[in-house]
């Protein structure tokens, strides 16, 4: 367990530095371009290839991952081998998918937004950019996601690259392009140093050789890439819907999505990355009551540090990306636009986190043809409202609905949990989960309301409110007894005197 802790907590640290230099480019961006046509395409290509990215790592987690660690209990070379086919199929598919938006940008830009042909024609160049963008990052993702099956987690320090490298590179030139060139750079550094570290700490060997698919990962495969295909659907009609409203609203999603999915990037999502790998040896070796504590120490941990922050953010979200953001060529509206979208999206990331981790169990078990049709149906109808609710609302009800859909997906996950892994107490955590939210809303309304007379600077207004929200929800979480679960958690031990 004490390996997990440590992997963890570098990838977080290392996370948190990257955030910073990512923070610093968005405010760069806001500044030279505020949100304008151009940086619509360009947040719009860089949503999609996180849509893309969501899709085609499901494949990994879910699958080829779980099989290689399986195959290795048993035969090191097989599992090798298994691998290595993926790893070439990734390649050719770059191969050709990047020459293609290097041939037809036009063309492939077109049809996949709905920007007006003047705004495709002048940001077409950014296509073959975000071609090679996405798949540096997914097989640079998928190299580091063997290592850390190895325990490898000394890789991550590399990571702050991914956004210092495109700061350096914005401000070299000021120019959008140069932010793909430095995102490309970072991802080509990390994949070949992952490929090394696998030849010399793991005598990985690169020779191409017929995998051994078993018919339990077929049957898997064959059953999750349609559930995969649909949950991408949902996360890609409303970025297609918003392409075709007002300039400007694009960028407005992705600067909120920038701030709402910081929490994930730099605590959640490395979380249950060193979690997954501990449920799957876990689920290898039959551990399951094992299983069940990792589950619920990590939803709990991660609740008590990510939910009074969402909390905050929701009801400030106006003053806070006023602070950030407001200077240059972001305007009021910009500043307007952006704190809608963010109130919603923020609230939901503590359920990404969970239904991450529950899905990461899912894959453990190797359960995925069983659960597969529930999470179908649930895609196709969010794919609707998405379509239908941009369409008839506008570009506002994107969050709500986002934020309905992880609510809805929680509710199931408890049903599912009950039937497929019953060992876990899931419906019990979650309303635990619901308990620390009215907490920690509670606190904050208590403050903004307690504080509404102050008008001054708005760093110092947030300055001041978040001090006393930070005290109140402490000592909430102190007296409820979830603080000392937490240090217990992380192994810090503390009396209070």
């Amino acid at each position: 367990m004490e390996n997990y802790k440590k992997g963890a907590a570098l990838s977080v640290a290392a996370t948190v530095t990257g955030k910073l230099f990512s923070f610093l480019s968005s405010l760069l961006l806001a500044f030279y371009f505020g949100a304008t046509g151009k940086t619509d395409v360009y947040f719009y290509l860089i949503l999609i290839c996180a849509v893309l990215t969501g899709w085609l790592s499901s494949l990994n987690v879910s699958l080829v991952l779980p099989e290689f660690m399986h195959q290795r209990e048993k035969s090191p070379n097989a599992a090798i081998n298994l691998a290595n086919f993926f790893l070439y199929l990734y390649i050719a598919a770059a191969l050709i998918f990047c020459a293609a938006a290097y041939i037809w940008p036009t063309e492939i830009l077109g049809s996949i937004s709905a920007f007006s042909p003047a705004e495709i024609n002048r940001s077409a160049n950014l296509l073959f950019l975000s071609a090679v963008y996405f798949f540096s990052f997914f097989i640079m993702s998928y190299l580091i996601a063997l290592c850390e099956s190895y325990r490898m987690f000394g890789i991550y320090f590399l990571a702050p690259l991914n956004t210092l490298l495109p700061l350096l590179f914005l401000l070299s030139s000021k120019k959008l392009e140069a932010m793909f060139l430095g995102y490309i750079t970072a991802y080509w550094i990390q994949g070949l140093l992952s490929l090394y570290l696998l030849r010399k700490k793991q005598a990985w060997h690169f020779r191409p050789a017929k995998p051994e698919f078993n018919k339990k990962f077929i049957q898997n495969f064959l059953y999750s890439q349609p559930g995969a295909m649909v949950w991408a659907a949902v996360l890609y009609a409303p970025l297609f819907m918003i392409s075709s409203t007002q300039a400007g609203m694009v960028s407005a999603v992705n600067y909120s999505r920038m701030l709402s999915d910081s929490p994930t990037d730099i605590l959640t999502s490395k979380v249950n990355s060193v979690a997954k790998v501990k449920f799957t040896a876990e689920a290898a070796k039959k551990q399951f009551a094992k299983m069940a504590d990792t589950v619920i120490k990590t939803d709990k941990a991660v609740s008590v540090l990510l939910i009074p922050f969402c909390v905050f953010t929701c009801l400030f979200s106006q003053e806070i990306i006023t602070m950030f953001f407001k200077r240059g060529n972001f305007t009021a509206q910009d500043v307007e636009n952006t704190a809608k979208f963010l109130a919603m999206f923020i609230m939901a990331v503590p359920f990404i986190g969970f239904n991450n981790n529950v899905s990461n169990v899912f894959s453990a078990l190797r359960i995925i043809k069983e659960i597969t049709p529930r999470y179908l149906i649930l895609g196709l109808i969010c794919t609707a409202a998405f379509i239908l609710g941009v369409k008839y609302y506008g570009a506002y009800a994107y969050p709500v609905i986002f934020l309905a859909m992880y609510a809805v997906m929680t509710f199931m996950n408890i049903i599912t949990v009950r039937t497929f892994a019953p060992f876990i107490p899931y419906g019990k955590n979650m309303l635990w989960v619901l308990k620390t939210i009215l907490i920690s809303f509670i606190c904050a309304a208590i403050v903004k309301y307690s504080f509404a007379f102050y008008q001054g600077n708005v760093f110092m207004e947030i300055l001041i409110k978040g001090s006393a929200f930070v005290s109140l929800n402490g000592l909430a979480l102190l007296f409820s007894g979830d603080l000392a679960y937490l240090t217990k958690t992380a192994g810090i031990k503390w009396k209070l005197r």
